[in-house]
């Protein structure tokens, strides 16, 4: 395993903004340890790279002493800002016929295009959040309706960044002189999504022979459950000022059709490996996916992990099912990644 990682305490931002630093996304040295740790658990070598620079040096300097046959590239945190940034890595390794364990350059780029996946699940006829595209060429492909609440994102990014408590608002005659505001300072187009009160709920994704998935995880905020019309904003991730629970406690029938939804829209989207769909719950039992990440974090504070432990089964499980389940896909020897 080669872990392309950028760090918190020793990657420099290539590329940042002023208020919401992309750092939020980037490993602490807690989260590396566990990583390292998890791997080692489980059995298999793991060789840690810093930064996509790093990993540039890697393939030209160190490929050849790598310490196993065949490595297998795991890229967990991305540096810089503007599209396709997800699709360095996955680029490269196609380019040196290097394998993945998780989704390719093109998957990589299309789970972190809020507007674009949002727009193909609904073409596919999934249960999605309406959603708007707020462009330097103006509305597309037309403006929301006149007072309607909703919540403005920045199109290219995740862990919450650019979203605050204003972010949720509603469509009135200044919301355009916000959104260009918005657009300005994170340098890209906003999508505008109609609010969905209710439940926030993440469906970790993992690959067998299918998308496979185990558990609902429910976003517990403050101690609430139902967060009603509060959201999951920057400074929650950042501090991981928040906690799961299984969402069948809530509704299982509700958490076994979000599971449904969620393997759909992972096989649509085309991802490989770990991926993870994001829903809101209206307290009527309506569900809408509200984000999809092909790139989610495995650290120990994720939906990944707690399903893990609520089965019984260590962290390092997680790590061993991941790389797994990749060898198979991409047949490759499991003893070529392992001690």
């Amino acid at each position: 395993m080669v872990l392309v990682a950028n760090l918190k305490e020793r990657t420099t931002p290539i590329d940042d903004y002023e208020t919401d630093s992309i750092v939020t996304e980037f490993l602490s040295n807690r989260e590396l340890d566990d990583f390292i740790d998890g791997f080692e658990k489980a059995g298999i070598y793991c060789e840690v790279i810093v930064d996509e620079d790093g990993f540039v040096r890697w393939l030209t300097e160190r490929r050849q002493n790598f310490g196993r046959p065949q490595p297998l590239i795991y890229n967990v945190t991305q540096n810089g800002t503007g599209p396709a940034r997800f699709s360095l890595v996955p680029g490269l390794c196609r380019l040196n016929r290097l394998p993945l364990v998780d989704s390719d350059a093109y998957g990589s780029a299309l789970g972190q295009h809020k507007f674009h996946f949002i727009s193909l699940l609904e073409h596919f006829g999934l249960p999605v959040a309406r959603s708007w595209w707020f462009t330097k060429h103006g509305w597309w492909p037309v403006a929301p309706p006149s007072g309607l609440k909703v919540i403005a994102k920045p199109t290219l990014d995740s862990a919450s960044v650019g979203i605050h408590r204003d972010s949720v608002t509603f469509v009135d005659a200044q919301l355009e002189d916000r959104l260009a505001a918005l657009a300005r300072e994170f340098r890209q187009p906003i999508t505008v999504q109609e609010f969905v009160p209710g439940f926030e709920v993440e469906v970790p994704v993992l690959e067998a022979t299918g998308p496979e998935t185990c558990m609902a995880v429910g976003i517990e905020l403050q101690g609430r459950k139902d967060l009603g019309d509060t959201i999951m904003v920057y400074d929650d991730v950042f501090a991981d000022g928040y906690s799961f629970y299984d969402f069948s406690s809530v509704d299982q029938h509700l958490a076994e059709r979000l599971q449904m939804v969620a393997r759909q829209a992972y096989v649509g989207l085309g991802f490989n490996g770990p991926a993870r769909i994001d829903f809101r719950v209206l307290p009527n039992g309506g569900i809408k996916v509200m984000e999809v990440t092909a790139k989610p974090h495995l650290t120990a504070h994720t939906s990944f992990n707690h399903t893990m432990q609520a089965m019984g089964r260590p962290y390092s499980d997680l790590l061993k099912y991941m790389v797994g389940s990749a060898a198979q896909r991409l047949k490759i020897d499991h003893s070529a990644a392992q001690n």
